[in-house]
């Protein structure tokens, strides 16, 4: 899967200024996890994919798309919370902590 399958899912739904958002988190998403990847050898940036195909599915607004592809960012790399709502919003940089913060409690009781 790549960018463009997502974009087409959602550009009927979404304003030209919220498919340049979802666009931007896509960029920062590839950025932040350049040359990552997952136990399986897959890039991990398909991942962020996935999830964020999944939300569009789901019909989920702008910015729990933004999220879904952002959700890694701050654990993954040098990426924080506060450039998250620098860059993008308040409620946008607030998902992506609270899966951030989630994913934590997983790796403590050893599910992760």
């Amino acid at each position: 899967m790549v960018f463009e399958d997502l974009k087409k899912r959602v550009e009927d739904r979404l304003s030209p200024n919220e498919l340049e958002l979802v666009g931007h988190a896509w960029e920062l998403t590839q950025a932040a996890h350049e040359g990552q990847r997952r136990s399986s050898g897959e890039p991990y940036i398909e991942h962020c994919l996935q999830v964020a195909t999944m939300l569009a599915d789901w019909g989920l607004d702008t910015p729990t798309l933004a999220a879904g592809l952002l959700h890694d960012v701050v654990e993954d790399s040098m990426v924080s919370v506060e450039d998250l709502q620098i860059d993008f919003s308040d409620e946008i940089a607030s998902m992506v902590d609270g899966v951030t913060k989630l994913s934590q409690f997983d790796d403590l009781r050893g599910i992760g």
